[in-house]
C-alpha cells in the first residue's frame, strides 16, 4: 500500500508541476473610431498547462464583472471588443488565464478605457477631463498623457501638449469651428492607449476693447476731417469701422491695429457739422459696439458791412474726452499767421467781431479744447474781405440744367474779390413773367456758386433764371442774364417711331454748338448719342425721330434726354452744358402666335413671336385634351419642342396659355390652340 500511494503521488505532483501557470498582464486600452474597445497584454512568462484566456468586462468599478470571451490561443494579444460604445462611457476590463484542469490563476490588473469629455466654457476655452487607465499608473506606463487636436473634421490630428493630470485647459482660435480632443498614454512595452474623441462647437463672439474716439477735427488748410482715437489694447485686432450721418452708415475699413487716425475726404464739413463712431474688429470679424458719436464742430458766419461787425456761430463739440474745456476763436489778418482773438466757455457758442478795417482779409475758424488741454477739434475756416459796398463786375449764368426729376441746378460765375451779402436768385415760367426770389446764397470768396431747385415740375414746365446782388448794405444791385431750363417731351409716332421735341436752351454767350440726343435700353444710357442737331436758332422748337425696330426684342421703353453743349467763344474760358429732363416712352407689346408647327419638320420648335415684350410675370403653357400640362416656361427665349416627358407627343391639337405683363403692369392673357404635325 506504501508503494502504491507512492506511485499515485509522483504523478500527481508531476501534474501540478505541468500545469502551472500565471497571469498574463494587461499593457494598454484603446477607444477605436466606432465606439469599439481594443485592448492588448503581454505573454505569460510560465504558459505550462495553458487552456485558454478569459476576459472579463464590467460597465462600471461598483458593478460586477462578466465573462465576455475565451481565447484559446496564447499568441493572440489582442482582443477587441465589439458589443460596446467607447465614445459614450468607459469600461473595464482584466484577463486571466485557465489551465488545461480548468482551474484560474490570479487576474491581471484591471484596465479602464479613457473616456474624454470636452466643455465649452463659452469663452475660448475647452476644458478637458478624463481618467486613468489605471490607478495608480502601470509601472510600465509613460506616466504622460498626450493631447491630440484637429479643427473641423477633415483636418490632420496634431498633439498640442502633454500632462500628468486628468485635466487640461486649451486655448480656442477659431471663428466657429468644430474642434476635436483625443488623449493618448504611451506604454514601455510600445503600445498605445487612446481616449475616446469628443468635440464641441466653439466660436469666437468676444469683442475686443474700444477706447473711442480722441477727436474729430477740420483740417484748416484743406478742410478735410481728421478722425483720431487710440488704439485697442485687446490682443486680436484687425482694425478699425469708421461710420458717419444719423444713421451711422460705414464709411471706411481702416486696417492694422496701431492705426490711429483716419482723414475723411468725402463729406465737406465746411457745408454741415459731420458725425463720426468708430467700432473694433478682430479677425473672426467681431466687432465692438460704436462710440460715441463725435461731431465736427460747424462755423456760421455773418460779416453785416453796414454794422461793420462779424457775428460767428458754431455748432457744439460733444463727447470729447475728459471734458469740453472751452472754445478758442482763432483769427488771422491778411494771411497772416492765426492767433487767439479770444477764449470762451464750453456753453458760449457765438462771438462777435466788430471795428473791423477796411480792405482787409480775415479769415477765422473755432478750437475746441478739452479739460487739461490735451486735445483740440478745429472748424473750418471763414474768411471775409472787408470791402467797402459794390456790385461784382461779373455776374453771369453759367448754365441751367435738369439734374434729377423735379430738379434743377443753376451755376453763377461772379468775382470773388468783391463782397457782397448774397446773390438772390429769381425764378419764372416765361421770359417776361413775374420772377419770384427762390432763395439767396451767401457771399462765401468763391467765383463759383451753384444751387438746386427742387420746386420745380421739369417734365412739363420751362423755368427762367436771375441773379440779383445784395450788397453788404442789402441794397439790390446787379443783375445777371437770364437762363432757361430745356424741357423734353416724347411720344409714340407709330409702333416702330419715337418722337422727341424739345426747347432751346438760353442762354450762353458763346450761343449752342449742337443738342445731342441720348437714348436708354434697359435701363442703361448709351455712352454716346444717338444723334446731333446743330441748329441753334433761339426760340425754336427741335424735334427728332427716332427709329426702335431694331430693338423689338427689349421690353420697349425707352428714355432719353438732350444735352446741350456751348460753343467755344471768346468771351468766356470755358463751356458749360446744360442737360433736359429725361422722358420715358413705351413702345406696346404685340404677339403672333403660330397655329400649327411639325417638330420633325422645318419648324421644330413651337412659340409665340413677340414685340416689345417685358420678361415679367411671363408664362407660356402647353395643355393636352385631358388638361395636362405638357409644357412650362417662364422665359420668352423658349418653345416647346414637341416632347413631353422626353417623348414626342402624338399628333393633333392641343391648347396653350399665354399671360404677360402690359407696361402699366396689367397681366393680358392670350390663348388658343396648335396643332402638331409630323
Amino acid at each position: 500500500m506504501l508503494a502504491k500511494r507512492f506511485i499515485i503521488l509522483i504523478p500527481l505532483f508531476t501534474v501540478f508541476q505541468l500545469f502551472s501557470l500565471n497571469s498574463p498582464v494587461l499593457r494598454c486600452i484603446s477607444v477605436n473610431q466606432n465606439g469599439s474597445i481594443t485592448f492588448n497584454w503581454s505573454k505569460p512568462t510560465d504558459v505550462n498547462g495553458f487552456k485558454s484566456y478569459y476576459i472579463y468586462r464590467s460597465n462600471s468599478s461598483a458593478t460586477s464583472f462578466v465573462l465576455i470571451d475565451s481565447l484559446f490561443n496564447i499568441n493572440q494579444l489582442t482582443y477587441i471588443d465589439v458589443n460596446v460604445n467607447g465614445n459614450i462611457q468607459s469600461y473595464y476590463y482584466y484577463i486571466t488565464s485557465r489551465t488545461l484542469s480548468n482551474s484560474s490563476v490570479v487576474p491581471s490588473d484591471t484596465l479602464q478605457s479613457i473616456h474624454l469629455t470636452v466643455t465649452n466654457t463659452a469663452n475660448g476655452i475647452a476644458n478637458l477631463t478624463w481618467n486613468h487607465i489605471h490607478y495608480p499608473l502601470l509601472p510600465s506606463s509613460s506616466g504622460k498623457y498626450h493631447i491630440f487636436r484637429k479643427n473641423g473634421v477633415l483636418s490632420n490630428w496634431f498633439k498640442i501638449d502633454s500632462t500628468n493630470l486628468l485635466q487640461y485647459f486649451d486655448t480656442i482660435n477659431v471663428c466657429r469651428d468644430s474642434v476635436y480632443y483625443r488623449v493618448e498614454i504611451y506604454d514601455n512595452t510600445g503600445c498605445t492607449s487612446v481616449s475616446s474623441v469628443d468635440k464641441k462647437l466653439f466660436e469666437d463672439v468676444i469683442a475686443p476693447l474700444s477706447f473711442g474716439i480722441d477727436s474729430v477735427s477740420v483740417d484748416i488748410n484743406t478742410s478735410k476731417v481728421l478722425i483720431g482715437w487710440h488704439p485697442s489694447t485687446s490682443s486680436d485686432v484687425k482694425g478699425y469701422i469708421i461710420c458717419h450721418g444719423t444713421p451711422c452708415i460705414a464709411l471706411d475699413t481702416i486696417w492694422g491695429k496701431l492705426t490711429s487716425s483716419y482723414i475723411d475726404i468725402l463729406f465737406n464739413p465746411c457745408n454741415a457739422a459731420q458725425g463720426y463712431k468708430i467700432a473694433v474688429f478682430d479677425s473672426c470679424f467681431n466687432t465692438s459696439l460704436f462710440s460715441n458719436t463725435h461731431n465736427t464742430i460747424f462755423l456760421s458766419s455773418n460779416y453785416y458791412k453796414c454794422e461793420n461787425k462779424i457775428n460767428l456761430s458754431w455748432t457744439p463739440y460733444t463727447n470729447m474726452q475728459n471734458g469740453l474745456g472751452g472754445y478758442r476763436i482763432m483769427y488771422s489778418k491778411n494771411g497772416g499767421n492765426y492767433s487767439i482773438l479770444a477764449t470762451v466757455p464750453n456753453n458760449i457758442l457765438t462771438y462777435e467781431i466788430s471795428n473791423l478795417q477796411d480792405s482787409t482779409l480775415y479769415c477765422f475758424y473755432i478750437q475746441a479744447f478739452n479739460v487739461g488741454n490735451t486735445i483740440t477739434s478745429s472748424s473750418c475756416v471763414k474768411c471775409y474781405n472787408v470791402l467797402k459796398s459794390i456790385s461784382p463786375d461779373v455776374l453771369y449764368i453759367k448754365t441751367v440744367s435738369v439734374v434729377g426729376e423735379n430738379q434743377i441746378e443753376i451755376k453763377l460765375l461772379t468775382n470773388p474779390a468783391i463782397f457782397v451779402k448774397a446773390y438772390q436768385l429769381y425764378r419764372s415760367e416765361s421770359l417776361s413773367g413775374i420772377y419770384d426770389l427762390i432763395t439767396s446764397l451767401p457771399y462765401t470768396n468763391l467765383a463759383n456758386y451753384s444751387y438746386t431747385d427742387y420746386n420745380v415740375n421739369t417734365s412739363s414746365k420751362v423755368y427762367y433764371y436771375k441773379f440779383l446782388v445784395l450788397d453788404s448794405c442789402s441794397n439790390q444791385g446787379k443783375s445777371s442774364n437770364i437762363a432757361h431750363s430745356i424741357l423734353l417731351n416724347g411720344k409714340i409716332y407709330d409702333s416702330y417711331t419715337n418722337q422727341l421735341i424739345w426747347t432751346d436752351y438760353g442762354d450762353w454767350a458763346g450761343n449752342v454748338d449742337k443738342y445731342e440726343i441720348y437714348r436708354s435700353i434697359n435701363g442703361f444710357f448709351d455712352l454716346n448719342p444717338i444723334a446731333y442737331i446743330t441748329s441753334s436758332i433761339p426760340g425754336t422748337i427741335y424735334q427728332y425721330l427716332d427709329d426702335v425696330k431694331d430693338f423689338i426684342n427689349n421690353d420697349g421703353k425707352f428714355r432719353y434726354y438732350i444735352l446741350a453743349r456751348e460753343k467755344a467763344n471768346l468771351i468766356n474760358n470755358f463751356v458749360e452744358i446744360s442737360s433736359s429732363n429725361e422722358v420715358e416712352i413705351v413702345q406696346q407689346p404685340e404677339m403672333y402666335v403660330p397655329n400649327a408647327f411639325s417638330p420633325s419638320g422645318v419648324n421644330k420648335i413651337f412659340k409665340p413671336v413677340s414685340v416689345f415684350m417685358s420678361n415679367d410675370n411671363y408664362i407660356f403653357q402647353i395643355y393636352n385634351r385631358y388638361g395636362q400640362i405638357v409644357f412650362e416656361t417662364n422665359n420668352p427665349e423658349i418653345g416647346w419642342d414637341g416632347k413631353f416627358l422626353n417623348n414626342f407627343v402624338n399628333q393633333g391639337v392641343y391648347y396653350f396659355i399665354i399671360r404677360y405683363s402690359m407696361p402699366n403692369k396689367a397681366i393680358k392673357q392670350k390663348q388658343g390652340s396648335v396643332t402638331v404635325l409630323f
